[in-house]
């Protein structure tokens, strides 16, 4: 049995930004890109409380995130203040801390006041990748229909077909490494080849 994976905490930033640009996401995905299987999801999910956030509140991490940088970044206004009073006129001045409008303002600087990536855009690019990662060999046609059907991604009638037809021809493994010339055959020739071919 191998080792169980122990967690990290920059598994926390890999989800967020899966989540962010995703909208949606499920342990299955999760699981596929840190390389460890379903049921580890689920118990670092139990475990670990930021890592169970990022799943479902990627945006309102993000939010709490800008609002601390923006603290930090935006500057700290003075603030006069003159009061009168028997003993006379009194002036004091005090920081003025960044209000939600200089936050929002902050985000919308920094391209997060609105999506820029649509759920169409997001659709056809997950689509994109899963197919090609099909084409590599990462994933048969069952799971990649299995992706798609996650993430609500109708399912191409190329990959339906290849699932729904049944594999007629394999190809040919028993050639002993012999290779056969076949362009000057005749067709009796070419049928003798093929019997030999299939032993």
């Amino acid at each position: 049995m191998a080792p169980k994976k122990s967690f990290k905490k920059a598994y926390v930033s890999i989800v967020l930004d899966m989540a962010l640009a995703r909208n949606k996401i499920s342990n299955r995905m999760v699981a596929l890109r840190l390389g460890v299987d379903e049921t580890t999801i689920r118990r670092w999910r139990k475990e670990n409380v930021d890592f169970e956030r990022a799943f479902s509140e990627a945006r309102q991490v993000l939010m709490e995130k800008i609002n601390n940088v923006a603290g930090k970044s935006l500057d700290v206004r003075k603030r006069k203040i003159v009061t009168t009073s028997p003993d006379g006129i009194k002036t004091t001045t005090e920081d003025v801390l960044p209000t939600h409008n200089d936050v929002a303002v902050f985000a919308k600087a920094l391209g997060l006041g609105h999506s820029m990536y649509g759920e169409e855009e997001r659709r056809r690019d997950v689509l994109r990748d899963v197919m090609k990662q099909k084409v590599a060999g990462k994933y048969n046609a069952l799971e990649a229909a299995q992706l798609l059907e996650a993430e609500g991604i109708k399912i191409p009638e190329t990959l339906r077909l290849e699932l729904e037809t049944p594999k007629i021809f394999e190809p040919f493994t028993n050639t002993d490494n012999a290779e056969i010339e076949t362009v000057n055959l005749t067709a009796q020739e070419a049928a003798d080849a093929y019997k030999k071919l299939l032993g």
